[in-house]
């Protein structure tokens, strides 16, 4: 072997050790035998965790991409919200003042914004949330996932379970017709870091994933969750700090009182 050739002979070894290297390993799922205690024991744990956290005050740290890499949105937020689909975001300028307030019960919400001081309200509309956040998604659904526990749906199915060598073990869930509408993956500690939610056709609307994991009182949460949805093709990404669980909180948190009435824009309670 020549001189020249040999030394390319080398150079190609080592790119290609290295490329390897840097390559993420895919985890390697075997499907796990039905007498496997594991999958029961991940669901009752997700039910009685989705039962306990009802409600959550936090500070949020918030950025949302498109699809393109454009950047739709940064900012800070204050959240306030309670199962099945209240919410309370009060958005956050430059000096921490409130710059605007969007509040929720499900049904119908209120927005006020602190420049023009302009007030709305309705009924909760699909597109609600985009137009607000470019997060194409339910309140009930963000309020499940900030939760970091997204209630499961009792109308599904566990239809398979696997493991990988790590301890991960991935739940599918099915609907009565067979069609694939849930993927749940959790860590070898049991704990949840990534929920996949299908259409029926089997296209996904969204995935959420859940890590930097630390304890609220006595309990591992999810303080930064990572969002893909399909709709809008949004990248969104939230950090969360002063997590508060179950905290007590007014009857009238999600609401507003329009601006003829309030002479600034209300901060939490107001």
């Amino acid at each position: 072997m020549g001189v020249t050739v040999r030394r390319r002979f080398v150079l190609l070894v080592l790119f290609s050790a290295v490329s390897s290297g840097c390559r993420t390993p895919v985890p390697t799922y075997v499907a796990l035998p039905t007498e496997d205690p594991r999958p029961a024991r991940l669901l009752a744990a997700w039910n009685q965790s989705a039962e306990v956290r009802q409600a959550m005050r936090a500070r949020a740290r918030i950025a949302v991409d498109g699809a393109d890499g454009a950047i739709r949105l940064r900012g800070r937020q204050r959240v306030v919200l309670e199962r099945p689909a209240r919410l309370r975001v009060e958005i956050l300028g430059l000096l921490g003042q409130t710059a605007a307030v969007l509040v929720t019960d499900g049904d119908r919400y209120e927005l006020l914004r602190a420049g023009d001081r302009s007030y709305e309200s309705g009924e909760v509309h699909p597109a609600l949330l985009w137009q607000q956040v470019w997060i194409a998604l339910t309140p009930e659904e963000v309020v499940d996932v900030l939760l970091g526990v997204p209630a499961p749906d009792p109308s599904l199915v566990t239809a398979a379970a696997w493991a990988d060598a790590a301890g991960q073990v991935r739940l599918e869930f099915r609907d009565g017709d067979g069609n694939l509408r849930r993927r749940a993956v959790f860590d070898a500690e049991g704990r949840l870091v990534r929920l996949e939610v299908f259409e029926i056709g089997g296209q996904r609307r969204w995935q959420a994933t859940f890590d930097d994991y630390k304890p609220v009182d006595g309990t591992p949460f999810a303080h930064r969750v990572v969002l893909d949805v399909n709709a809008g093709g949004t990248h969104a990404e939230l950090e969360l700090h002063d997590v508060e669980l179950n905290p007590p909180l007014q009857p009238d948190i999600f609401r507003l009182r329009a601006p003829a009435v309030s002479g600034s824009v209300p901060g939490e309670g107001g």
